[in-house]
């Protein structure tokens, strides 16, 4: 990133507390990268048995890394670049942990990385621990000087002359969000862990000191849901995070949220299921879960962001939206997009909050001076009642989990549950007037659907793995038009309806990591519109771009 390329890098790691068998993908370039692709040019083994799990990406070109004193057995075909990573380790008086830095130095100078800016990246690494950093700086170097030195038969592969392309930064999708709730003034963060969720509470753990934003790590995913519902009852931005397990947890929360009609916002990071599935991996199975979670029927506002960028955005646009409609929000990402790290432009910061339908303290009680009668549940014409924070003086904030009159009294009586009812629920038409109008809810790239021979219509990090299809189907002249949903719900079927009405009978595929075609049934049930098609991957990795792209061929050849 320091020397101007575009990077993207994406984990994957056992379910397991002691560990086991680690991949770290890293994949660099002067053109924009979307996703991984099907090759590995410099492979790092410090096992054999990397060889045996990721062969399949290994060619004829690719360059092995590795200790010869531990991997005996690597495969005749590819090119070597040995290395006695152990022995460099013991006769430098280095620990074993500092290994994965010998590692960095040896392939940057394979790639003929700039040592300066190598280390650079290694003291922001370990920024705040002088000790740490110097330990890591001498094994980085030692690697480096290392390869540097051998007399390799092999023509290691180089990076082209990076473009300027402005200031930039390099985030993971957890980090991203949590930066865009600081911006959106999220007050209090409360969850429990649980992977992918996970490094979210710990970003906002550092927020505590850095930005004085509560953040709690509570003893359940019902607590903590409990927890940030209340703070929003009082009028503080409030927000918790989970995967699939934790939010079914959650369920009864937000339907209480929904009762409330309190902005509560949960960020949903899925993993495959059902039950624990595959904790560590990543998937797009909750989609249809999100929409519907929560007994009985109340408005929600579901968002989907595709990358890193797009999660910072997107979490100031939820928060601004929950509270201006006093609904519950929910934000849908991948584990792939929440551990993944790439490089985007940096964000903005103009951007404008919203209050929404909470009146400030000091401006409710001029008004209860003034004669205002405060109905915490008053009914409007837009079903957005005007709310004040507790201890508002003259104000009583009275709510409860049963229905209840505009006061927030209990109350079973007909009428009453008829009006309350169609207040709550008429929220949802003006939600999706606001979105279609004001907000970006469906995303176009590539050709237009009008002009392509085939469309992809997907959503979350999916859309990246089709962008990076696109490359590899336009060196095959196939045309290929790209739609991503960004709000999913409410469902912004007008739109959805003035793009996919220009498709003209062209074949059209879902792209979802999920084995349904869950966008595919939800545009049905909201439009009608069928798709020709629906291609998912269930196994917990991220599509690679030939590899979706040669499906995409193969679906059109049927």
């Amino acid at each position: 990133m320091y020397m101007g390329y575009y990077a993207v890098g994406v984990s994957e790691y056992p379910s397991l507390i002691r560990g086991g068998h680690t991949a770290y993908w890293v994949r660099a370039g002067t053109d924009k990268i979307y996703e991984l692709e099907d090759h590995t040019d410099i492979v790092v083994a410090f096992d054999e048995a990397t060889f045996q799990r990721h062969g399949w990406e290994i060619h004829d070109d690719s360059i092995a890394v590795y200790d010869p004193q531990v991997v005996k057995n690597v495969p005749e075909n590819i090119k070597k670049a040995p290395i006695p990573f152990r022995k460099l380790l013991r006769e430098n008086g280095l620990k074993p942990i500092t290994m994965n830095m010998m590692a960095v130095g040896a392939v940057s100078a394979l790639l003929g990385l700039p040592l300066d800016i190598v280390l650079k990246s290694v003291e922001y690494q370990f920024r705040g621990k002088e000790r740490v950093i110097e330990e890591n700086k001498k094994s980085c170097m030692i690697g480096y000087e290392y390869m540097s030195s051998q007399p390799l038969s092999i023509e290691p592969p180089r990076l082209d002359e990076p473009r300027p392309w402005g200031k930039r930064i390099m985030i993971t999708g957890n980090e991203a969000i949590a930066v865009g709730f600081v911006k959106g003034d999220l007050r209090m963060y409360v969850a429990y862990p649980m992977t992918p969720a996970s490094p979210l509470l710990h970003f906002m753990v550092r927020m505590i000191k850095e930005k004085d934003i509560v953040t709690i790590q509570a003893e359940s995913e019902i607590a903590a849901a409990q927890m940030a519902l209340a703070a929003c009852w009082t009028g503080i931005r409030a927000a918790t995070g989970t995967s699939g397990g934790g939010f079914a947890l959650m369920n009864e929360t937000l339907s209480e949220a929904g009762m409330f009609e309190a902005p509560l916002i949960i960020v949903v990071a899925m993993r495959p299921g059902p039950s624990t599935g595959m904790a560590t991996h990543s998937a797009q199975e909750d989609l249809l879960y999100s929409i519907f979670a929560g007994h009985g029927e109340f408005p929600r506002i579901v968002v989907a962001p595709a990358d890193q960028e797009d999660a910072y955005y997107r979490a100031v646009e939820l928060l601004n939206l929950a509270w201006k409609w006093r609904v519950p929000g929910i934000i849908l990402e991948d584990k792939h997009l929440a551990e993944s790290i790439r490089t985007v432009p940096a964000f903005r910061e103009d951007l404008v909050l919203e209050k929404g339908a909470l009146l400030y303290k000091e401006e409710a009680e001029e008004k209860i001076r003034n004669g205002w009668k405060y109905l915490p549940y008053q009914v409007t014409e837009s079903g957005v009642s005007p709310w004040v924070p507790t201890g508002t003086e003259g104000a009583l904030n009275k709510s409860d989990s049963s229905e209840h009159d505009e006061r927030g009294i209990v109350s079973e009586r007909p009428h009453i549950a008829n009006m309350m009812y169609k207040k709550r629920m008429r929220k949802e038409k003006y939600i999706l007037e606001d979105l279609e109008k004001n907000y970006e809810v469906i995303r176009t790239y590539g050709h237009p659907v009008e002009e392509a021979d085939a469309v992809i219509l997907t959503w979350g990090s999916a859309a990246w793995a089709s962008l990076e299809a696109k490359k590899h189907l336009d060196k095959e002249g196939l045309k290929l038009g790209i739609v991503q949903i960004i709000y999913l719900w409410p469902f912004p079927e007008n739109r959805f309806n003035e793009v996919m009405g220009k498709v003209s009978g062209k074949p059209v595929f879902t792209v979802e990591y999920n084995l349904r075609g869950q966008l595919g049934l939800l545009a049905k049930m909201m439009t009608g519109f069928t798709v020709t098609d629906h291609i998912g991957k269930i196994d917990g990795r991220p599509f690679r771009g030939r590899q979706l792209a040669q499906e995409i061929i193969s679906r059109l050849k049927r």
